[in-house]
Order: C-alpha cells, then structure tokens, then sequence
C-alpha cells in the first residue's frame, strides 16, 4: 500500500515547482515560443523531478557520487531533447552567429567544469550533510520541518539538488566543447570589417 505519510520522499515544494515547470513546458510548445529563460528552467526543474523520482523507485545500490553523476549526464541528454524540441516548435529561430574561440569561452568551460568538481566533490566528502539524525534539540526539529517542506533529506533529494544544480553547468560545459568543433578554423566575425575599415 502506498504511504502517504509526512516527510514524503520528494516534498511539496519540488512537486509544485515541477507543476509550474510542466505548464511552462507546456505553454512554450502551445504558443511556439520555443527556447526562452522560462521553458530552459521549466525543462530544468522537470528533469531534476523524473531523475528523484527514479532514483526513488529503482532505489540504485551503487554508489551515492555515482549515481548522481550519471543522474546529472542523463539529465543534460534529457535537457537538450527537450530543448531540441522547443527549438523545432519555435516561430522565430534566430540566425546564430559563428565566430572564432575567444578566452571568454575556455574560461565559462573553466568554471563549469570547476563548479561541477565542487558540487560532485562535497557530495562525494560528505555523503550524509544535512540528515537529520546528526541534530539534536532545536535543530533536529528544524531539520524535520525542512523535511516536511522538501523530502527527506535522501538519495531522492539529493540527486534533485545535483541535478538542478548541476546539469546546467554539464551543459555549459558540452555546449563549449561542441561550440569547439563546430567552429574551429572559422575566420572571426569582426575581421572582415576590421579589414574593410582599414583598407577603405
């Protein structure tokens, strides 16, 4: 039988931010407005809920820090899907603009791939931060409150903040290296124009 008791898994909070994140979903593939900040975080909060509620259900005997990360690798594959299909419903497709690697990407890669080694590395130092059987007093029962509000503080959760924190970086990361290969070797946007001024 199913048990419905408080503290849930997964709490109300995340389960009503995936709602909102299902309507904007929903909404940027009825209009066709496609890829925008709200359908992105949308597809972001209800991806991090399907991987909690996975990790809830199938329960995996692995490794915690493996289990997140490869929650957090099926979950940017999941992302640019669903990203993938919000850019093919959208009206207006804006014409990207191609140039040359600068410092400025090699160091965005820099940085998320910097955080995505924090994140994973604190989950990996301290497996069990934050469960409430470490307090006492005052703070075990702020711990339970924040349970109740968010889930218990388990795998579920876990991989739900990994997740969220985590895939956009992974993202930003793939995004880089792709943005590597797709334009290595092209000639930078500005030097056409820098030659024109200086020869006219």
């Amino acid at each position: 039988m199913l048990d419905l008791s408080f503290p849930w898994p997964i709490g109300p909070i995340p389960i009503v931010m995936t709602a909102w994140a299902s309507y904007g979903l929903y909404r940027a593939v009825v209009t066709r407005d496609g890829v925008t900040w709200a359908s992105v975080i949308s597809v972001l909060g209800l991806v991090a809920f399907m991987a909690a509620l996975t990790a809830q259900v199938v329960k995996p005997v692995i490794n915690q820090t493996l289990s997140l990360m490869i929650a957090q690798f099926l979950g940017t594959g999941a992302c640019f899907l669903l990203g993938r299909l919000l850019w093919s419903v959208q009206k207006t497709k804006p014409e990207p603009s191609l140039r040359r690697p600068d410092v400025k990407l090699f160091r965005g890669m820099g940085i998320c791939l910097s955080f995505l080694i924090v994140l994973d590395g604190l989950f990996f130092l301290f497996p069990d931060a934050g469960k409430c059987k470490h307090f006492s007093g005052y703070m075990a029962d702020k711990c339970a409150g924040q349970e109740l509000f968010f889930g218990i503080h388990d795998l579920p959760l876990e991989i739900y903040i990994g997740v969220v924190l985590g895939v956009p970086a992974l993202a930003g990361l793939f995004l880089g290296i792709w943005m590597l290969f797709r334009i290595a070797g092209l000639p930078n946007t500005d030097e056409p124009s820098a030659k024109n001024s200086a020869g006219g």
